[in-house]
């Protein structure tokens, strides 16, 4: 089975959250994977692009060196 876009724990759907929604998302082979919790959330923009707290595109707290913490 293969999505037409993207896939988010086994369903398929027509995008990723990337700037709107509650919990914020980035995609990796066409899956959509969720933000690091200590990623800002962004309204409008991208919040993270990767997994790792190290992706963030703020932090929502801190950051020490590349990581949100």
């Amino acid at each position: 089975l293969s999505c037409r876009h993207y896939s988010r724990r086994g369903v398929c759907v027509p995008t990723c959250r990337f700037t709107h929604g509650e919990t914020r998302e980035f995609s990796q082979d066409g899956e959509c994977f969720e933000c690091h919790p200590e990623c800002e959330r962004i309204e409008g923009g991208v919040t993270c692009n990767g997994s790792g707290a190290d992706t963030c595109t703020r932090c929502a707290h801190y950051r020490d060196g590349p990581h949100c913490v």
